[in-house]
């Protein structure tokens, strides 16, 4: 049986204690990563298209694809808040031909 360590010094204590990092895509709210995931599986789906949209917006490419799949994007892509020619930018990389021919 492991026995979780106890801080030596306060600022050890005080760094376990820290609350996460805010995720920086969500420039105006702090949201976690634990938070983010839990919208993303909640069932508000207001709530997951406004994470969905701070992601796709604000996130870098690789990190997009840590909290979603491609398919939840084609998926939600045509409600999804963003300007139309984001929009159309990521129906192109995802091979949305519906969206492509629309802007």
């Amino acid at each position: 049986m492991t026995k979780k360590r106890t801080p030596d010094t306060a600022a050890e204590q005080h760094i376990e204690e820290r609350e996460p990092a805010p995720l920086y895509f969500f420039p105006e709210d702090s949201v976690s990563d634990k938070e983010l995931r839990e919208i993303l599986a909640g069932d508000d789906q207001e709530r997951r298209l406004w994470a969905l949209s701070h992601l796709l917006r604000f996130a870098q490419w690789e990190d997009i694809w840590q909290y979603v799949s491609r398919e939840e994007v084609r998926e939600h892509l045509p409600n999804i808040e963003m300007t139309e020619k984001l929009r159309a930018a990521y129906a192109r990389m995802l091979g949305i031909e519906e969206l492509v021919g629309s802007s």
